[in-house]
């Protein structure tokens, strides 16, 4: 049902309802909405049927009623759709008819489909991956991750996964002897023993071919072998390709194949759509008011496509990008690090004056080394090489603690200029050596 932009008159409507009334044998029925359109009948009803006549209104296929919604009144067009009449011997013939061209069907799918003899499909759904090879076998597997820079298909089968056959097709050879025991092939385009188990299916306008394939690996749930069953349906927009797999019962499977191929037969070709028939209504409102009452709806229409055409915000993760707003649903949130807010520390070791200041050395004690989760043995072995490493100069051992790194001693070379400054102020020489705890 359409609602129309253009209103209608109530002497215009009263008109149309006059002369569609007139113009079937059925009685239309009379409402107390009839009498208030009447009500505004003029005083010369032929000049308004012929105002009428222009609108272009086709009475022959077309009649009118009244409506009332939220008190407002409407004048609705609505087809008149001629219904075939019914004919039992036709529709045995029809029936008759129809299931010889299934068997046809089938049998002429099945012909377009070897083309794709010998030929493997691939499909990847999560964990999964499929292989179905034409008439062969399904399997599905664990794929191998892909490669940087290599082809993602086919997909490799993991060694170390299992994998199942969903299912084989149950075909013979092809071949026969003739009365002198020679091999012959069965001509093609007849259904010998090597045409496979197929049926064609009917939904709606729609056919396709169906082929259900058993014998697959042993389910540990049901003891049975897997089955599957081979969805062929037409799609003329590209090539072979597996369109989903589905498991719809227990190690029972359902994969629906669209090819190409089926469409060069009308019968696998999806039906047109049928367009519904319309009714159209208009809102029914006083002479003078016509003019006014479609400029509304103009004006309406209008601002209901500018509100259409307004951007949409950008929704992520269900909040709006740039809406200044955050919130919180008390989903899990990531871990704080251990080592979050902590900041790098150093602590001198050992320090040793430089030949011509009497080369003094300071040492932490053994317990206070410990406390910095250092070995003293190996402080010392440090500390004994430092005069010849250090060659009268002046030098120090300090552990650095980064956060998330491991502590770590590190040796500085003091320069002439900087003996004796305070500890704060050392800068440090030009030779550094870190020797990781």
């Amino acid at each position: 049902m359409i609602f129309s932009d253009k209103a209608i008159s109530d002497i215009d409507a009263n008109s149309i309802i006059r002369r569609s009334t007139s113009s079937t044998t059925q009685d239309a029925p009379q409402s107390s909405d009839t009498t208030n359109v009447a009500s505004h009948n003029p005083s010369n009803p032929s000049s308004t049927d012929s105002s009428v006549d222009s609108l272009g209104w086709d009475y022959a296929h077309q009649k009118h009623e009244l409506m009332v919604l939220n008190g407002e009144r409407h004048l609705c067009t609505i087809p008149i759709v001629e219904v075939p009449v019914r004919n039992e011997t036709s529709e045995a013939e029809a029936r008759a008819a129809e299931q010889k061209e299934l068997a046809r069907a089938r049998d002429e799918g099945w012909e377009l489909l070897q083309g794709m003899e010998g030929e493997c499909l691939y499909f990847v759904s999560g964990w999964w991956s499929y292989s179905f090879c034409y008439n062969a076998e399904i399997v599905q597997f664990h794929q191998l991750p892909p490669m940087p820079g290599k082809a993602t298909l086919p997909p490799k089968p993991d060694p170390g996964s299992k994998q199942y056959v969903l299912g084989r097709a149950k075909t013979t050879s092809n071949k026969k002897e003739d009365e002198w025991g020679s091999q012959i092939e069965v001509r093609k385009g007849t259904k010998g023993p090597g045409s496979p188990r197929t049926e064609i299916q009917v939904k709606g306008d729609t056919r396709y071919l169906v082929q259900k394939l058993e014998g697959g690996t042993i389910c540990d749930l049901t003891g049975k072998p897997r089955r599957i069953e081979v969805q062929y349906h037409c799609d003329p927009n590209m090539t072979e390709r597996i369109g989903y797999v589905k498991e719809v019962g227990t190690c029972s499977y359902l994969m629906a194949v669209y090819t190409p191929r089926l469409c060069t037969d009308v019968a696998f070709v999806p039906a047109k759509p049928i367009k519904a028939h319309e009714i159209v209504c208009r809102i029914i409102v006083p002479e003078d008011e016509v003019e006014y009452q479609n400029k509304l709806n103009t004006l309406d229409a209008d601002l209901e496509a500018t509100a259409n055409k307004e951007e949409k915000p950008i929704t992520i993760g269900g909040l709006v990008v740039g809406a200044g707003k955050w919130t919180s649903n008390g989903e899990a949130k990531l871990p704080i690090p251990a080592n979050f807010g902590l900041v790098e520390t150093t602590a001198l070791v050992a320090r040793g004056k430089s030949k011509a200041e009497g080369g003094e050395t300071e040492i932490l004690s053994d317990a206070d080394l410990r406390k910095l989760d250092l070995d003293p043995s190996t402080v010392a072995t440090l500390k004994a090489k430092m005069p010849q490493l250090a060659k009268g100069k002046g030098w120090k051992i300090e552990v650095v603690d980064k956060p998330g790194e491991a502590p770590q001693l590190v040796v500085t070379i003091l320069d002439d200029e900087e003996e004796g400054t305070p500890k704060d102020s050392e800068k440090g020489s030009e030779e550094l050596l870190k020797d990781e705890l």
